[in-house]
């Protein structure tokens, strides 16, 4: 644990994001490794039964990441602040709303999984594989919040180390129970496609059961038999109020991301696939940032509890430092070698050529992303650490359905830049993001926001 009331900001920072990044990286790469367990032993049919059961999955758990940023920020306020009975009593009241909530979307998917799959238009061929992987996953969404829940608790008390302890066994777990179960071994028989499912669900379970002995050894916050078991409805009522909004943002940004895309089909296979590896290659260049905007919940919302504001203030300087820093990295690479890094993904040929002048095109643009996420995830996190999410939920909202999509398609639209009238969009709704979430940080109105310590 570390308490960031006191000491060297920057040094902090480094201390903590690096864990946090390693971590963002781990979830990233272990999610690919399985894919490419399913597509080697089983061929391109389960690959896409499980690619078209992925927006679902990844949509299903959006709300459970809310509540666990809720657990992150309640937590920091309260260890910064010192006050131990207060977070004996979160940790008990966030636990449990959680999980029950957790269960009732698990139920209300497990009973509407058909007509899910039949609204995604999923091919008939591979329903049936997409629908056991599908009936999988929701049922065990459980473990998965379990560990999600952990995650968020240890980063409030300023922990990212045992988190990154936490997923590396979870990815080694899922590369080592994926394919075992889609084969089988010794009395389980060969599971197929569900199998990358029970694969994950053993890996979740065994991770959670590990972490958790482990974390009741060297920490004295996570006993469960230490906590504060009386109700208190204002904690629950937080936990839902700072939640429910994060998840609605990260659905609103998965929302806009599908519109963009079903716009750039249009354009042809080629910039189809151009964008594709764009997506691959910004979603691991995103990964600094996002961690930077954690630690910046997690560092902020202690100060925020010990009410040192001179502390948070320089919180978001040097977030925003260090982010810029690497944003102007990414940008001047991916500007200048964006064809030989898309070249990755390709063999030669002369159709890969034609792809890879599609990913120049896109980087030509989309290079400058960067550093306008830089100052965005690092604005947010500070604003998060607050529990001011309704106000983040606004903001992307404005920056997405009220900027991008409406200027991507004029500047694509007939007689427009086509595609590349998509990358201006995306840019310059991403510069307008800072200026508002910037303008909203000045006001100052998400100080009043404060949860505990005012």
């Amino acid at each position: 644990m570390q308490n960031f009331t006191q000491g060297n900001i920057a040094r902090q920072f480094i201390d903590f994001t690096l864990p946090i990044m390693l971590g963002n990286v781990l979830m990233s790469v272990y999610g690919i490794i399985n894919m490419i367990w399913v597509g080697r032993l089983l061929g391109p049919d389960a690959v896409a039964a499980v690619a078209a059961s992925l927006p679902i999955i990844m949509l299903m758990p959006a709300f459970l990441i809310g509540l666990g940023m809720a657990t992150n920020v309640l937590i920091a306020q309260a260890f910064g602040r010192g006050d131990t009975a207060m977070l004996k009593r979160i940790l008990s009241n966030s636990f449990f709303a959680s999980i029950l909530f957790c269960l009732l979307i698990s139920l209300v998917a497990l009973s509407f999984r058909h007509e899910v799959l039949g609204w995604v238009r999923v091919p008939v061929e591979i329903r049936e594989m997409a629908l056991s992987y599908l009936t999988v996953m929701m049922a065990s969404l459980v473990f998965q919040f379990f560990i999600n829940w952990m995650n968020g608790m240890l980063r409030g008390l300023g922990d990212a180390t045992t988190v990154v302890k936490i997923l590396i066994i979870l990815a080694l777990f899922n590369v080592t129970f994926v394919p075992l179960c889609i084969t089988g071994v010794g009395p389980v028989p060969p599971l197929g496609v569900a199998g990358a499912a029970w694969g994950s669900t053993l890996a979740a379970v065994a991770t959670g059961i590990i972490g958790y002995l482990y974390m009741v050894r060297f920490n004295p916050y996570i006993n469960m038999r230490n906590w504060d078991y009386s109700i208190d409805w204002g904690i629950i009522k937080q936990v839902f109020v700072i939640g429910v909004p994060a998840s609605l943002q990260m659905i609103v940004v998965s929302l806009a991301a599908v519109i963009i895309v079903t716009l750039v089909n249009g354009y042809g296979t080629a910039v189809t696939a151009a964008f594709g590896i764009g997506m691959q290659i910004d979603m691991l260049a995103t990964i600094p940032f996002m961690s930077i905007g954690m630690a910046a919940t997690t560092i902020a919302g202690q100060n925020l509890g010990g009410q040192k504001l001179d502390r948070v203030f320089k919180t978001l300087r040097t977030s925003i430092f260090f982010g810029l820093v690497i944003g102007s990295a990414c940008a001047v690479v991916l500007f200048f070698f964006s064809r030989e890094i898309g070249s990755i993904f390709l063999k030669e040929s002369s159709q890969s050529a034609q792809v890879l002048d599609y990913v120049r095109g896109y980087y030509h643009w989309m290079a400058f992303i960067f550093p306008c996420y830089a100052v965005v995830f690092s604005i947010q996190g500070v604003l998060r650490s607050a529990g001011d999410t309704m106000a983040l939920l606004v903001l992307s909202f404005l920056a997405m359905f009220v900027i991008r999509i409406p200027l991507a398609y004029v500047l694509a639209g007939p007689g427009g830049l086509r595609q590349d009238g998509i990358w201006i969009a995306m840019v310059t709704s991403s510069a307008l993001a800072v200026i508002l979430n910037w303008l909203y940080y000045r006001r100052g109105t998400w100080l009043n926001r404060r949860i505990i310590g005012k």
